[in-house]
């Protein structure tokens, strides 16, 4: 059975955001363990300045993971974008239930909310900016 290549792409498109906001995050978070900002691993972390720092680096990688999606799945940005953005909210919400006790709920309760609508900016960012990209190429053509 082979998988049609618009399928291939949008699956690989949607593997490619996950693994660059996993991979920010993952690293930030690593340095702020390091840096002794972050509590060790393993160690809960309830203070809400640490979570509300956490939340925006994650939800800023989540934009830049989405952004890395559209771009790979081209044609088919919006879609890949919404199934990416719906995993993280799928994600989210079984973190809030494996780790009631590891962050305050509402941490990974914003997080499921804000999934889907960070997914969403981050395809309408890429679209902004290849938008710009093919008029400024259409310009050069016709000149």
């Amino acid at each position: 059975m082979t998988i049609p290549k618009n399928t291939l792409r949008l699956i690989l498109s949607i593997v490619a955001g996950i693994i660059t906001a996993m991979l920010l995050s993952t690293v930030t978070h690593e340095i702020l363990h390091l840096c002794g900002v972050f509590p060790p691993l393993r160690r809960p972390m309830f203070d809400t300045q640490l979570v509300i720092i956490a939340l925006i680096y994650h939800s800023l990688y989540a934009i830049a993971g989405a952004f890395v999606t559209a771009k790979f799945a081209q044609n088919k940005a919006r879609k890949a974008v919404f199934i990416l953005g719906t995993k993280e909210a799928f994600m989210w919400i079984l973190g809030t239930l494996l780790l009631w006790k590891h962050s305050p709920p509402w941490y990974n309760i914003t997080k499921a909310l804000l999934g889907i609508p960070l997914a969403i900016l981050g395809g309408k960012i890429y679209s902004h900016f290849n938008n710009k990209r093919v008029k400024t190429k259409r310009a050069v053509s016709t000149s």
